[in-house]
């Protein structure tokens, strides 16, 4: 009976143990989240698109040189709502556009969806996806 008891301590200890530390894990699957992004701008110009945000690059230094490595291919979708709020930010939500931006891929692989271009008052602007690092 002891030995039953003490393995059953064990095991018990064990499966808090592992909900305890499931618990502390990121719920979003380590994703960078439009909470994320507003906690440390507010003023952000972001989107959410396939679970993923992107930001605004068209005018950071460093990416101005690479912009014209990209040219858009596809169409895949326009923004549905405009938030300042991280709440409820789902995809085609963004903070800056208005409904009906249109979105496009830049490469042939629509998988690789780390750079995607909107069209905003007859310009492309350039948005990269967020990754947390």
């Amino acid at each position: 009976m002891v030995i039953f008891n003490k393995s059953f301590n064990l095991i018990l200890f064990v499966l808090i143990f592992l909900l305890f530390i499931t618990g502390c894990g990121v719920a979003d699957g380590g994703k960078v989240t439009a909470k994320d992004v507003l906690k440390r701008n507010p003023e952000a110009d972001i989107f959410q698109y396939n679970g993923f945000i992107y930001n605004n690059m068209t005018e950071v230094e460093w990416f101005e040189q690479e912009k014209d490595k990209y040219t858009k291919h596809s169409l895949l979708d326009e923004i549905e709502k405009q938030s300042s709020s991280s709440y409820g930010f789902k995809d085609l939500t963004t903070t800056k556009l208005p409904v009906g931006t249109k979105i496009y891929s830049t490469n042939e692989n629509e998988n690789d969806l780390g750079i995607l271009i909107v069209e905003y008052e007859g310009k492309d602007l350039y948005y990269m996806q967020l990754l947390e690092g």
